[in-house]
Formats: structure tokens, sequence, C-alpha cells
């Protein structure tokens, strides 16, 4: 019991954001007072097993004179101790708790906006780089320049969504419903695209430049009449980056 509570309380000092919820102090005083318990019934135990052939004394008739008597009334009674250092770590647990969790989705069960409904919601300009939005609900949702670089959109309802000027470069828009969506401007290189890019409303502008997509889907790309433009961002031209004929 004595090592599980010092190597909790020495847990609880190696999670950074846990310290803040529980002062480092604390959690010291915790772990050096689980030591100092373990050291004393290691020390009784050793001596009462010198006077009872080798095995620790840890019944109520046992008993040792000299200086091993504080000892022994340690381990024979150590679960007031316990008692103690029981508490001490429940109140680190509970201060920690939240702060050592990784913060999730109120909605939908994943990490940051992932399953949430974000229909219509403003994110113009935000700065969301590696960010999860995996299967939200987004259609109409405002993302115009924002930073969404290695972001995840997977099977993300992007439809009608503004995607205008937004960096998406090496982020998954993987099997995202992106109908009507606006992509102007918007800097897709490196991103990981399926066919649904195709459904998007404009591509004016944007920059594919060494993204993976299908050879199907990047030639009905080429054959679309907005696939024209420089990218004001990154300086290439939208049929360059995708290699058209």
């Amino acid at each position: 019991m004595t090592h599980f509570i010092f190597i909790a309380c020495s847990l609880l000092l190696a999670c950074p954001s846990g310290i803040a919820a529980f002062p480092a102090p604390a959690a010291l005083a915790c772990r050096s007072r689980a030591l100092s318990m373990l050291q004393r019934t290691r020390s009784a135990r050793m001596g009462s097993g010198a006077r009872t052939g080798g095995w620790p004394c840890m019944h109520a008739r046992c008993t040792i004179t000299g200086s091993n008597t504080a000892h022994s009334a340690q381990a024979r009674h150590p679960h007031r101790a316990y008692q103690k250092l029981l508490l001490c770590l429940l109140a680190a647990a509970l201060a920690a708790r939240t702060a050592c969790t990784p913060v999730w989705a109120v909605s939908g069960g994943g990490k940051d906006y992932s399953g949430q409904n974000l229909e219509g919601a403003d994110f113009s300009g935000k700065r969301l780089a590696g960010k999860e939005f995996r299967g939200i609900l987004g259609a109409n949702a405002n993302f115009a320049s924002a930073n969404l670089a290695a972001s995840s959109f997977f099977k993300a309802d992007l439809s009608n969504a503004d995607l205008t000027g937004a960096d998406l470069s090496g982020a998954s828009l993987e099997e995202a419903g992106l109908d009507g969506a606006l992509l102007a401007g918007a800097d897709l290189s490196s991103a990981y695209l399926t066919k649904t890019i195709a459904d998007a409303k404009t591509i004016t502008g944007a920059d594919f430049s060494e993204a993976i997509l299908p050879a199907y889907t990047q030639r009905v790309l080429c054959d679309r009449s907005d696939a024209t433009g420089v990218n004001t961002k990154t300086g290439v031209a939208t049929r360059e980056s995708l290699m058209c004929p």
C-alpha cells in the first residue's frame, strides 16, 4: 500500500497541469510522508524479524523494546498512517483529475470540435491549426482566411461552407462533404483529398501543390472552367499546382 501511495504521489508531480491544480509542495509532502513511512515500516519489520525468527512482528501480542518500540507500533497498526496518506492522495487525485485529462468535445465524444454541430458557426480568421473537426455538422460555417493547417475534417459536412483563403495545407478532407463549398484562394498544398473535392463550388486561385488526391479527380478538376488564377499567398497557379496539361 505504501509503495502505491509513493508512486501515485510521484506521478502527480510528473503532471505539469496537475501541479498547477495541486501545489507541488503538497505533492512533495505527500510523497515524502509515504517514503518516510515506507522506510519506518521496513525498519520495524526487519527489527521484529530478528526477534521472531525472521518474520515481521505484525501481531498485537508482539512487543519490541528499546528504540524499535515506535517502529513496531507503526508495523502493528499501519492503518492510521495509511488513512492520512490515502486522504492526501485522494485530495491530490481530485485536484488534478481535470487538469491532467485531455480536453474532449462536449458533444460528439471526440477531440476538439469533433462530432459537434457547427452549422453556421463563424471561425473566420481563427488560428485552428492541428484541430480535429471530424464528423462535424458544418454546413454554411465560415472558415474564411482561417489557419486550418494539418487539421482534420474526416467525414465532416462542409456543404456550402466558406473556406475562401483558408490555410488547409497538410489538412485532411477525406470523405468530407464539400458540396457548394467555397475554396477560392485556399492553400490545399500537401492536403489529403478524396473525390468529394470536385463538389466544391469554386476553386479559383486554390493551391493544390503536392496534394494527395485520386488521379481521376485530378483530371476532373483540371477540366473545370474555374481552375484558374494564382494563389495570392503561395504565388502558385491553380492549374500548375494540379499539373494540368
